[in-house]
């Protein structure tokens, strides 16, 4: 068995849902803060893994009754352990193996240089960007979270996906309760040598939203028992009908 079957085997027995892998070199042209080798510097392998969202904890968020199961096991407790937990042990299976391996959380609170996890995605063949700026998989659509580790082992890439996911159905501008979405403003990105578009965020509102700190959403939206009235909201990510 090759190294490549063999990390990813590992992964998923250790609680990934999906793995994928991408050469260094997708990440050409990125901004140097953001590229990969400004973390680890010898990094020729991008592993991209991802874990899937209960389709239950999204049911009590949607209805705004409660939004603890998906603060906890979905965009909290999923996101900050388990997948972290993961890459980690991902990343000592490499090391054991005397390939120098760096994980990156799936929740980046740092100051320094970073990564985007969602990027990491797509171009290791996991995930197609969606109008909501939400990274797409065939399998789950937009409910999985991602979490990158980086490695100079080189590993057997997979190719990118070829096909668009998402078909701008605009379920995910409909569901904002911030109007943060545009339906018709869109942004451009690079990645790996293709173009991918995506709708313009009002990250002001968004992030408003998210942590309920405006009144007018406070106003529409009951206080929920949680760590704040906003709850993360998540509704472009639930309200999005692709995937199982």
């Amino acid at each position: 068995m090759s190294l490549t079957s063999e990390v990813k085997k590992f992964a998923l027995s250790a609680g990934a849902d999906l793995i994928g892998v991408a050469p260094i070199d997708r990440f050409e042209g990125a901004p140097a803060f953001y590229h990969p080798c400004g973390l680890l510097p010898q990094t020729k392998s991008v592993i991209s893994i991802a874990i899937r969202h209960l389709k239950g904890t999204l049911i009590p968020q949607k209805n705004k009754v409660e939004n603890y199961p998906y603060q906890l096991f979905g965009y909290g407790w999923l996101s900050n352990i388990r997948l972290n937990w993961v890459a980690f042990e991902v990343s000592r299976f490499l090391e054991d193996r005397g390939y120098v391996t760096c994980p990156f959380p799936s929740f980046f609170q740092g100051h320094g240089a970073g990564i985007s996890n969602r990027h990491a995605a797509v171009v290791a063949g996991l995930a197609k960007f969606g109008w909501n700026n939400l990274a797409l998989t065939p399998r789950f659509g937009a409910k999985q979270r991602f979490v990158t580790v980086l490695t100079e082992a080189v590993l057997q890439p997979d190719a990118m996906l070829k096909d668009e996911i998402c078909d701008k159905c605009m379920a995910c501008v409909k569901a904002c309760p911030a109007n943060a979405i545009s339906r018709r403003s869109s942004i451009s990105y690079t990645i790996a040598g293709k173009t991918v578009k995506m709708a313009k965020i009002d990250k002001k509102n968004c992030c408003a939203c998210h942590a309920g700190e405006t009144e007018w959403f406070k106003k529409k939206n009951p206080t929920h028992v949680t760590f704040s009235d906003g709850g993360h909201c998540g509704l472009c990510l639930i309200e999005c009908p692709k995937g199982a």
